[in-house]
C-alpha cells in the first residue's frame, strides 16, 4: 500500500463531509488526490443532500464521473479512481491505494483500506479512472 494511507484510514464518515474530521466517499477521495495528488476536484457541495441516498449519489456520479475523470482504464494505476456499485447501483467511489488494495469510506467504519478480492469487494467496482489533467494544481 501506498505510504499516505494510514493518514487517512479511521477518518470518520460524514455525508458531506470533505476534511479530516469527517468524510463521505467522494470527499475523502477528494482529501487524498488535493494532499497527496496535488490535484484540486470540485467540492460538489449541494449537489446532494445524503450520501447514504443511492439514488442521489448514483444521479451525481453519472453525471459528475465523466467529466471528473476523462479516461476509463484497464488496471488501475497511482490516482486512480474507481467507481463502484451498490447494491447493483454505480453510487460509489473509492481510489487505489497500491498492491491490490482500495481506500474508501463506508458509513459504518469511516475510511478503511480493504484488499479488491475482499467478499465486501467483490463485483463492485465498475471500473478505473484517470482524473482530468485539468484538475491538477501544478
Amino acid at each position: 500500500m501506498y505510504e499516505w494511507c494510514s493518514k487517512y484510514v479511521g477518518i470518520p464518515f460524514v455525508s458531506g463531509g470533505r476534511d479530516k474530521s469527517g468524510c463521505d466517499c467522494y470527499g475523502l477521495v477528494r482529501l487524498i488526490l488535493h494532499n497527496e495528488y496535488n490535484t484540486e476536484l470540485p467540492l460538489l457541495i449541494g449537489d446532494y443532500t445524503n450520501a447514504l441516498c443511492i439514488q442521489e449519489t448514483k444521479e451525481l456520479f453519472t453525471k459528475n464521473i465523466p467529466i471528473l475523470c476523462t479516461d476509463k482504464i484497464e488496471q488501475p494505476e497511482g490516482k486512480a479512481v474507481a467507481l463502484m456499485k451498490m447494491r447493483g447501483r454505480l453510487c460509489h467511489v473509492g481510489l487505489y491505494a497500491g498492491d491490490g488494495y482500495i481506500i474508501h469510506s463506508r458509513h459504518n467504519l469511516g475510511a478503511v483500506c480493504e484488499r479488491l478480492s475482499s467478499p465486501q469487494l467483490a463485483g463492485c467496482v465498475e471500473g478505473w479512472y484517470r482524473v482530468d489533467s485539468s484538475y491538477s494544481m501544478s
